[in-house]
């Protein structure tokens, strides 16, 4: 869409913002006190494969974290915003900001460019004093807060995997294995996922903690390696 005809569209209203075939797969759900993050690490733009390392799971404070899919640099000009304010309400009020007063900013910062939007899907979920919230937030401002969320290209595989083995008492080790195995699932069957596979999690206890290379490798040789010698 060119400058000239933003005009016509603005006439035509947002629904008919012309969307981009973006490949991802991101996936968040709350266990307990404990929200889950897992992620795919390749970008495409169309068919090219333009990075194999993308980091798609952010932290915007100690006890709060975003996943992105869509267009990179809208996601990342949110999470620096994000970032700032939290940083900044952290400052000004000498206290953490709760998840809901974090996504409602989120959320009402991109309704406020819904003209001409981020291209951008946002999982935001984190750990404050009324537990674990997780929210999905749209390119138009719109939010929910849900148990288990999936985005990106590979969701229709990654949220089999998840609503057939998902519960809400999981233990930290079953659900980062869970959350693995959905992004991994999603990755065989989903062109536009790929490569390696980033794990994060918030607990009270240890706040906003990434899986090292050595901590996944079982889970690699798991559920990505048996399938390459198919």
């Amino acid at each position: 869409m060119s400058l000239r005809d933003i005009p016509n569209w603005i006439n035509r209203g947002p629904s008919s913002i012309e969307t981009l075939s973006t490949g991802t797969t991101t996936v968040g759900f709350t266990t307990g006190d404990i929200i889950v993050f897992a992620t795919d690490s390749r970008a495409t733009a169309g068919f090219y494969v333009a990075h194999r390392k993308a980091k798609k799971v952010h932290k915007i404070a100690d006890h709060a974290a975003m996943t992105i899919a869509g267009r990179v640099a809208d996601a990342q000009s949110l999470i620096d915003l994000m970032r700032a304010n939290a940083r900044h309400y952290e400052v000004l009020h000498g206290r953490r900001i709760g998840v809901r007063v974090l996504t409602s900013l989120l959320a009402n910062f991109m309704f406020s460019y819904r003209w001409i939007p981020f291209q951008a899907q946002i999982l935001l979920g984190g750990v404050d004093d009324e537990g674990a919230h997780l929210f999905n937030v749209d390119p138009f401002g719109g939010c929910t807060e849900e148990k288990m969320i999936v985005s990106g290209s590979g969701s229709p595989v990654a949220v089999g995997v998840l609503e057939s083995e998902y519960r809400p008492d999981l233990s930290l080790d079953e659900a980062i294995k869970l959350a693995f195995k959905a992004v991994a699932a999603a990755i065989r069957r989903d062109i536009g996922s790929g490569d390696s596979i980033d794990v994060a999690y918030i607990s009270p206890a240890t706040m906003y903690r990434e899986l090292s290379v050595q901590e996944k490798a079982p889970l690699y040789d798991q559920f990505v390696r048996p399938y390459l010698l198919m």
